[in-house]
């Protein structure tokens, strides 16, 4: 056998070694990689189509609490404009209330003790009415327990009153009993305008904790 055809036989083996175990590796990574590369390809694609999802929903929710701020926003500002009204003529009642028969009393000395009385009078009357108007028409836009509060307070101021403008003090036995009245009155009259103004001021709190989050 001539030196050409070994070398030929030798190279055509290291030839078949090389296709039969390297090159079918080769190939099998080679459609690793290929099948890696389409697979990052649609990983980045379902990101991106999540990605663009989050964003549209993220959206959507900022514009829905947008309007929602508004909506609270304007609720918050007519129902604190409501409330302010309130407290004014409550507080003014309260005053007129507990002036009718106070335990120290100070008046013009110029004046009859029926134009004191009618002054008193004419205060307590303008304020009550001031009260029912505000109550009632503004009724819709301000809690209910504010509203029975309110009612509460009217009908102790409406039986103060009365005990000022019908009795008489100096009737014979009645003297202890009228001051006694006049001082239970009032202090219930003060103890329930506190009582509501509380109301107010919790729901005036609440509102400014919802509307600052």
């Amino acid at each position: 056998m001539s030196l050409e055809i070994v070398t030929w036989q030798v190279i055509t083996f290291l030839i078949g070694l090389i296709l039969g175990s390297f090159f079918p590796k080769y190939l099998a990574k080679k459609g690793e990689n290929l099948a890696t590369k389409e697979d990052i390809t649609e990983i980045t694609s379902k990101i991106e189509i999540v990605r663009h999802e989050y964003a549209s929903q993220l959206e959507s929710v900022k514009a829905e609490l947008s309007a929602k701020l508004t909506t609270y926003g304007f609720r918050y500002e007519k129902e604190y404009e409501v409330l302010s009204e309130l407290t004014a003529v409550l507080v003014e009642l309260r005053d007129a209330s507990t002036s009718l028969r106070p335990v120290f009393d100070f008046h013009d000395p110029n004046m009859t003790k029926d134009e004191i009385k009618q002054e008193r009078l004419e205060r307590f009357f303008n304020s009550r009415r001031n009260l029912y108007i505000i109550r009632e028409k503004k009724r819709p836009f301000y809690p209910d327990d504010i509203y029975q509060a309110i009612l509460s307070i009217e009908n102790i101021a409406h039986q103060e009153s009365i005990g000022y403008q019908y009795k008489d003090p100096f009737e014979q036995g009645s003297f202890l009993e009228y001051w006694k009245e006049a001082e239970k009155n009032q202090k219930e009259i003060t103890a329930s305008v506190e009582n509501a103004l509380l109301k107010v001021r919790d729901r005036v709190t609440t509102w400014e904790v919802l509307y600052n989050c």
